[in-house]
């Protein structure tokens, strides 16, 4: 009936007799609308873009409206047929509509509860939307379950349009009668007798109004409880019991406002059995040995229905994962009334191991078919493996560029064969991190600005753009990397960058003794290289074994800020950089290297300043040229590399400065570097949220040492290691020009929200010497530790770190407490901001 109401329709609103049917086979060269206010025309264009050039047909016209008015944008279409030329040889169907209303407000009424913004989260229809009155009661339906998510069980909630004619708007108006909130007063049980009350009462997450708890009756969290106490029983042998029902009671209080509920869970226990066995009928692929081994559960214990069930998994896992996702297992029982034992058997319909026939994609506008499929540790063609087909996953995650990857496995053209579908949902891949820190000393304010784009026209190439501001530093640099060069997991890139910086706090050598550098007691002002007996004013017997400058290191004294100076450097850096990693069953195995070339100038007034570096002093005004390769071997066992909560990293790297590459400066640098990730505690709390404590560990050993060759090396401060502050020993002051650092931290982390932001606690330890040979007279009042704790945003657009943190060293073995410059409970405490760094989630 309604095809031929649709066709009498069509009759009408063309206005033509059936003699004078023209239109009909003529092809359609176009589609036009009349009357479009609030939707855009290019809306309509993918339903009319398949029928152009199609002849019209009274078929073609029916399926066109009833897809037009599925859309629920119309009140009316009215169409008519219009000559496409002259000749009446093509035809042009225009559609004249009539819009629905459009929201123009969103009421509220009747909440008094609830925010107004919790409410409208839950609302699916926006301002500006066609409104309809079963989109609005969709939506009142859906204001309804959020307050019984809040304990308001007789929440009733009416939805209604109110139109403006002339304006052709509708206000869409939720009348809200929201009753009283149902709380739970308590939780009762009937029928059991092998658990108490108590104990099913913490096996629920519904709990009863308490100090802790608000007692809300959330009917999916209840659906949820009766599961964890039948599963509770099926792990006790107990494998029969169930909950039968549930029973509500309720109160009310009117002097409250409030309904209180006592809840009554009847169970029926029935028998507990101890497990017989499980034994294998059917199998010829695999040996009945080889899965008999796969089973944990032993035989006479009591039956644990969990257990039994992960062994069932593990069978069916090493078919599934050697190809044969086409078998059946079933499982039957067979029970032992007398002696309450069940044993189990699975029967197995083994079948051939199923081949990917395609793998197709969907869902992916932006990213390569080819940058997917690389990532895939199989082809088409290959065995079907899960183990494999999880891999892929994780190595598509690890990534960054989707949001949500979804696997099928729809059959194939033929028996044994297989197609794999991910569905894929893009995320964002360009970033812009930008920041300002302040930090006090010699620079108060720093910023940064880095856009990067990671997957490069769809690619996986990263391009980006870096540029650091600060008073004593300015730096611009721009690098492109393609992760996958001949078909292999072969990195390579190129950058360039361009930097000013003002070197601060260089020692000097200006005041008498001068030293020319090839002194053996060569020290910088105020020093004189001769250790002078405090008592006597006299040289002690110890200064050929040790300089007053040594002597002051070792007791933990610092040259004063007016005894040194700052030059000016300007660098010019042009590098490639290439890799390779190779995936193994337990991590990551890579190495990873770079070549640089940097031209430095040095520039300071040597009318009023001696460097004590002979490096320095040989560089003033003069461009030179600074050689580096880098070379980094690793092992990354980490299950996400941009937020670790399980695994490690090991690497070991090593940057050859000058030597058999030529250049000004010359020396080795050495850094090593363990890292371990430990996730102590993960406990839903709610549907968004759960208490996770992730335990860190790291160590870093850094060295400067000689070229090949050469006793010293050759270098300016620069080169130097260092302890920062913010990063390495956080809250103490910037230590500079050490040749060895050993930097360790441990840090356990809470999250605030799990995506974005972080609670940090942390006891830092690092000491660092200015000659590795001091490492030997190295003793526990040589470390510098820090303990504090602190908030850390994890977005990569705002990588900041706030800590406040506590100093302290020991003297002789004795504990010391080291004041700052902030005031918090009682205590004297540094407040550190650092700029991005630290553990989780940088890539080495």
């Amino acid at each position: 009936m309604r095809r031929v109401l649709a066709l009498l329709f069509m009759v009408s609103c063309f206005g033509l007799s059936a003699q004078e049917e023209w239109y009909l086979d003529k092809p359609i060269v176009q589609i036009t609308f009349t009357g479009l206010s609030a939707i855009k025309e290019n809306e309509l264009k993918p339903i009319a873009r398949p029928y152009i050039d199609k002849p019209f047909s009274m078929q073609i016209f029916y399926e066109l409206q009833e897809k037009l008015y599925a859309l629920e944008y119309f009140e009316s279409i009215e169409a008519n047929a219009l000559p496409g030329d002259d000749e009446k040889k093509s035809v042009i169907v225009d559609f004249k509509v009539v819009e629905k209303p459009s929201v123009s407000e969103l009421i509220l009424k009747g909440n008094r509860n609830l925010r107004k913004g919790e409410i409208l989260e839950k609302v699916l229809i926006k301002q500006g939307d066609m409104a309809s009155q079963s989109k609005v009661n969709m939506d009142a339906e859906a204001i309804t379950a959020l307050y019984r998510e809040k304990g308001y069980m007789d929440a009733r909630v009416r939805a209604s349009l109110e139109p403006d004619k002339e304006k052709n708007t509708v206000q869409v108006v939720f009348d809200i009668v929201e009753g009283f909130q149902t709380t739970i007063k308590e939780i009762r049980f009937s029928g059991n007798s092998f658990a108490s009350d108590n104990t099913l009462r913490k096996t629920m997450k519904t709990k009863a109004q308490a100090l802790f708890s608000k007692g809300i009756l959330e009917e999916s969290k209840l659906e949820e409880d009766i599961r964890l106490i039948q599963s509770y029983y099926g792990e006790r042998g107990y494998i029969d019991a169930k909950v039968e029902k549930v029973d509500r009671q309720a109160e009310r209080d009117e002097q409250a406002g409030k309904n209180f509920l006592i809840l009554t869970l009847y169970l029926k226990e029935g028998d507990q059995y101890a497990y017989g066995g499980l034994g294998f009928s059917g199998n010829q692929i695999f040996s009945t040995e080889t899965l008999s081994a796969l089973v944990r559960q032993k035989q006479g214990a009591v039956l644990n229905k969990t257990k039994l069930e992960a062994d069932f998994q593990r069978v069916a896992d090493l078919y599934y994962e050697n190809g044969y996702i086409f078998n059946v297992l079933n499982r039957e029982e067979s029970r032992d009334e007398k002696q309450k034992t069940i044993t189990y058997t699975i029967r197995i319909m083994e079948k051939d191991r199923a081949h990917i026939e395609n793998i197709r994609f969907k869902g992916n506008e932006k990213t390569k078919d080819f940058v997917i499929y690389r990532e895939l540790p199989f082809e088409e063609g290959d065995i079907f493996s899960k183990k494999q087909v999880l891999q892929g996953l994780r190595n598509l995650y690890n990534l960054q560029y989707f949001s949500s990857i979804t696997p099928e496995t729809p059959p194939g053209s033929a028996e044994g064969l297989m197609d794999l579908v991910l569905n894929i949902e893009e995320g964002s891949t360009a970033n812009i991190n930008f920041g300002v820190m302040f930090s006090g000393g010699d620079s108060p304010i720093s910023g940064m600005l880095k856009w990067s784009e990671n997957n490069f026209l769809g690619r996986g190439q990263t391009l980006s753009v870096d540029l650091e501001v600060s008073p004593l530093r300015q730096m611009i640099s721009l690098s492109f990397e393609e992760p996958w060069m001949f078909a292999k997991r072969w990195l390579g890139g190129i950058s360039l960058s361009l930097e000013h910086a003002l070197v601060t706090r260089v020692y000097q050598d200006i005041l008498p003794p001068i030293f020319t550098g090839d002194e053996d007691n060569a020290v910088p002002d105020p020093f004189t290289g001769v250790y002078v007996d405090p008592d006597t004013g006299e040289p002690s017997e110890e200064s050929d074994k040790i300089t007053d400058y040594e002597y002051a290191l070792r007791h933990g004294q610092a040259i004063a800020e007016q005894y040194t100076m700052d030059y000016t450097l300007w660098r010019l850096s042009s590098g490639l950089s290439s890799g390779y990693r190779y995936y193994t069953p337990a991590g990551w195995l890579g190495i990873r290297s770079q070549l640089s070339t940097n031209l430095e100038f040095i520039a300071y007034d040597d009318t009023l300043y001696r460097p004590f570096d002979q490096e320095v002093r040989d560089n003033q005004d003069l461009w030179s040229v600074v050689n580096k390769l880098g070379i980094t071997l690793y092992w990354d066992g980490r299950d996400y590399f941009w937020n670790p909560t399980k695994g490690f990293y090991l690497a070991q790297a090593a940057t050859f400065t000058g030597g058999f590459l030529g250049g000004r400066r010359h020396y080795i640098r050495t850094d090593s570097t363990a890292e371990g990730f430990l996730t102590l505690l993960n406990l839903p709390v709610t549907n968004s949220w759960s208490l996770k404590m992730v335990f860190a560990a790291h160590s870093a050993l850094s060295f400067i040492l000689p070229q090949f060759g050469m006793d010293e090396p050759v270098t300016v401060p620069t080169d130097l290691l260092y302890i920062d502050g913010m990063t390495v020993a956080r809250g103490w002051p910037l230590m500079k020009e050490r040749k060895a650092l050993w930097d360790n931290r441990l840090e356990l982390r809470l999250p605030i929200s799990e995506q974005f932001l972080w609670w940090t606690f942390f006891l830092d330890g690092a000491t660092a010497w200015y000659e590795i040979a001091d490492m030997k007279h190295t003793v526990l009042d040589d470390f510098f530790f820090s303990l504090g704790g602190g908030i850390r945003f994890t977005i990569p657009q705002f990588p900041i770190r706030l800590y406040l943190a506590q100093r302290f060293r020991f003297d002789n073995g004795k504990l010391q407490w080291v004041e700052g410059g902030l005031p918090f409970l009682g205590m004297k405490l540094d407040f550190v901001i650092s700029l991005g760094g630290g553990l989780y989630g940088d890539m080495f």
